[in-house]
């Protein structure tokens, strides 16, 4: 009688174990859903933000996301924008020199010069928010780049 009740509740065990994973495969869009259902958001502060203007340069393309200002509980002094830049074609262009306006009031913010080989950007500020540029982010075919920003 051991073995009988040892060998069902083995069998039982193995017959449930498709049943678990097919529940654990179908989560995934379950939890998306989930997540969408009550609206949260993964942090501007991990994101950069949404993208809030593309220009579309021969053989790549510029993604300028809004300037985050986000803390906890109200908006620090201290934010950053956050710069891409994505190929187009087979890879980015071997340097990059592009005037910034991230507010979009019609005057350049800043300049970077980026190389895309080294890695190595520079950034001239043209406006008294611009603080300094941050590391460059690597990706195959992209480069992102954080530009430290100080409320007036």
């Amino acid at each position: 009688m051991k073995r009988l009740k040892k060998f069902l509740a083995y069998g039982w065990a193995l017959m449930a174990m498709p049943i678990l994973l097919a529940s654990f495969m179908g989560m995934n869009s379950l939890g998306k859903k989930l997540v969408s259902f009550t609206g949260l958001k993964v942090s501007p502060l991990y994101t950069g933000g949404e993208v809030a203007q593309t220009i579309k340069h021969e053989g790549y393309e510029t993604l300028i996301h809004q300037p985050v200002f986000d803390g906890l509980v109200c908006e620090r002094k201290d934010g950053f924008v956050q710069i891409g830049w994505k190929a187009t074609g087979d890879k980015l262009p071997e340097s990059i020199d592009e005037l910034i306006d991230f507010d979009r009031d019609g005057k350049s913010d800043f300049r970077i010069k980026l190389n895309t080989i080294t890695n190595q950007g520079q950034m001239e500020a043209q406006s008294s928010g611009v603080v300094a540029l941050g590391r460059i982010l690597v990706l195959k075919n992209e480069r992102i780049v954080r530009v430290s920003l100080k409320k007036d």
